[in-house]
C-alpha cells in the first residue's frame, strides 16, 4: 500500500522553517504509519495457519455431504433439516443405480458431534490450495432413526434385488453313488446380509451413495467347475475307500462320505484337505480314547486288589495323528491302521499299564515284578522315610534307565552333597528316585522305612537288585502304591 502525505509549509517562531518542516514531516509519517499498522490498514505477509474461520471452506464435505460455506450451527441445522428431509441414498450397481428416499422410510438424521473439531482443523491447514478443492471428513457421532419394516420392504422391491439372477458356485452332487459337477452360475445377486449391514451403516452416517461392486456387496463365486473337475476324480475314487483306526482293539472307521468331506480339492502335490476337519477327527480320537487321570485296577501278588489313579493310560498325539491321517487318506486305499500315540499302554490287556510291570507296595514294603501278568520276582525293600520330602511318591511311572557302579549324591549343603552312596545297580523311574542296592543295610522290609527309611529311593538287597537289573527293561511301567 502506498501512503501519500501532503506537504505543507509550517512556520514557527523559535526554529527555522526547513528544519521544522523535516521534523514535522518525519514525525507525522511515523504516527500515520504506526496508526495504520495497528488499525489493520497496512497489509503485511501473514502466515496461512493464522486465519480464524467462522465457517467451513467451500469444498468441505462430511460423510460425502456438502457443508462448505456454512457455520457450525448452519451445518447442524442443514443436516437435521433440509438434508434430512430430502435425504436420498443411491445404490450404484454394475449396470444400474437405484435409490431409497428418506421420506419413504421415515428417515431423520441426528447431527454429528465433531463439527467444531473439523472447523478447527481447517483453521490449522489454512485456506491456501483449499479454497475451492473438495475436502472430505468423517462425521463422527451421527445417528439416524428410520422405520426398519419400511426399509426392508423398500430393499425387497429394488429391481436389483427382486429381478437379480442368483450367483451360484460350482458344486459336487451325488447321484446313485456317483459324484458329478454342477457348473457355476455368473449371476448378479446381492448378498442380503452384507447389503443390509452396509445400508444401515450409510443411513446412520447420513451417507448418500453406496458403490455395491467396489464394496463387495455382490455375491461371489467361491468354486468353479474347472477347479472341481480335478477334485471329482479323487472324490469318486474315495467312494470305495474306508480307513479304520484301531485303538487297542477299539476300531473307528472313516466312511467314504467322511473321507470325501475332508477333501476340498486337488493340486500338483495331491489331495487338498479341510485342515479343520482333519484336526477335529484326530482330536475326536483323543477325546474318546485318551483317559487322563483314569483309575486302573489289578490283582496284586500280595493277594489284594489295587486301584491306581494314573495319567499315563492312553493319549493320542493329536498334531502327529492329523498328519498321519492326511497320509493315509492320500493313499486312497482302504486300510486298518494304528493312531500315533503320545503314550501307548505297555500291553493291550488290562490293567492299562500292561501285563509286564513292577509293583512297589509301600505298606507291605515289598517289590514284585510281573511278566505276562504273573509275578516272577519279588523282594523285601526299604522305601522313603515317612517325613515330608523323603516319603516315596505313589503313582504310575516308567523305568528311565539302567546303570551300574553309580554314586548317588544328596542335596548340596554348604558346598557339599548331604550324602554320597556308591551303588552297583541303579534303576531310576521318577526323577532322582529309583531302585538300587543298599549294601549299608542288613535288614529290609517290616517298618524300617517309618523312622529309618531312604531319601525316597527303593532300597534292595544287592543280590535282589542284580536279579531285577537283569530282567527289567527300560520303559517298563513302575506302579507305586
Amino acid at each position: 500500500m502506498v501512503i501519500k502525505a501532503e506537504n505543507r509549509n509550517v512556520w514557527t517562531k523559535d526554529k527555522p522553517l526547513a528544519k521544522d518542516r523535516r521534523s514535522f514531516k518525519g514525525n507525522c509519517f511515523q504516527k500515520i504509519a504506526f496508526g495504520l499498522l495497528f488499525s489493520g490498514i497496512l497489509t503485511f505477509s501473514i502466515p496461512e495457519n493464522s486465519y480464524a474461520l467462522d465457517r467451513f471452506l467451500a469444498g468441505t464435505h462430511g460423510n460425502g455431504i456438502p457443508i462448505g460455506g456454512k457455520t457450525v450451527e448452519e451445518a447442524k441445522a442443514y443436516l437435521e433439516g433440509e438434508y434430512s428431509q430430502n435425504y436420498v441414498l443411491y445404490l450404484k450397481g454394475r449396470d444400474k443405480t437405484e435409490e431409497i428416499a428418506g421420506k419413504d422410510i421415515d428417515y431423520h438424521l441426528q447431527t454429528a458431534g465433531n463439527l467444531e473439531e473439523i472447523l478447527r482443523k481447517e483453521e490449522e491447514i489454512g485456506t491456501q490450495d483449499h479454497l475451492d478443492s473438495r475436502i472430505d471428513y468423517s462425521l463422527e457421532g451421527t445417528s439416524a432413526s428410520y422405520n426398519t419394516d419400511k426399509l426392508r420392504e423398500k430393499i425387497a422391491n429394488l429391481s436389483m434385488v427382486k429381478d437379480a439372477t442368483e450367483t451360484k458356485s460350482a458344486s459336487l452332487v451325488k447321484e446313485n453313488g456317483v459324484y458329478s459337477v454342477i457348473p457355476e452360475v455368473e449371476g448378479n445377486s446381492l448378498n442380503p446380509e452384507r447389503l443390509w449391514a452396509r445400508i444401515e451403516r450409510a443411513l446412520q452416517r447420513g451417507e448418500n451413495t453406496i458403490f455395491l461392486s467396489e464394496e463387495g456387496i455382490y455375491d461371489e463365486i467361491s468354486s468353479r467347475k474347472a477347479e472341481l473337475d480335478a477334485k471329482l476324480e479323487a472324490i469318486n475314487r474315495l467312494s470305495s475307500v474306508t480307513i479304520v483306526t484301531n485303538i487297542l482293539g477299539n476300531k473307528e472307521s472313516l466312511s467314504p462320505e467322511q473321507l470325501q468331506d475332508m477333501v476340498t480339492g486337488v493340486n500338483a502335490r495331491g489331495l487338498v484337505f479341510d485342515e479343520a476337519k482333519l484336526l477335529a477327527y484326530a482330536q475326536f480320537l483323543e477325546d474318546k480314547y485318551g483317559n487322563p487321570g483314569n483309575t486302573v485296577s489289578f490283582h496284586s501278588a500280595s493277594g489284594k486288589d489295587v486301584a491306581m489313579k494314573t495319567p499315563y493310560a492312553l493319549h493320542i498325539n493329536v498334531p502327529a495323528e492329523k498328519e498321519a491321517l492326511r497320509a493315509a487318506i492320500s493313499g486312497m486305499q482302504s486300510m486298518e491302521r494304528e493312531p500315533v500315540y503320545a503314550y501307548r499302554p505297555a500291553q493291550y490287556a488290562q490293567p492299562q499299564f500292561g501285563n509286564t510291570f513292577l509293583e512297589i507296595d509301600i505298606a507291605l514294603q515289598k517289590v514284585y515284578y510281573y511278566e505276562g501278568g504273573n509275578p516272577v520276582w519279588e523282594s523285601p525293600t526299604v522305601t522313603g522315610k515317612l517325613v515330608p520330602d523323603m516319603a516315596t511318591p505313589a503313582g504310575v511311572f516308567f523305568l528311565k534307565g539302567k546303570e551300574t557302579n553309580r554314586v548317588l549324591r544328596g542335596k548340596i549343603v554348604n558346598g557339599k552333597p548331604s550324602y554320597e552312596a556308591p551303588v552297583s545297580y541303579w534303576m531310576p523311574f521318577n526323577g532322582n528316585i529309583g531302585l538300587h542296592d543298599a549294601t549299608w543295610r542288613s535288614k529290609f522290609g517290616g517298618n524300617i522305612y517309618v523312622n529309618s527309611g531312604s531319601h525316597g529311593c527303593i532300597n534292595l538287597p544287592k543280590n535282589k537288585a542284580a536279579e531285577l537289573f537283569s530282567r527289567i527293561k527300560v520303559g517298563c511301567p513302575v506302579v507305586v502304591h
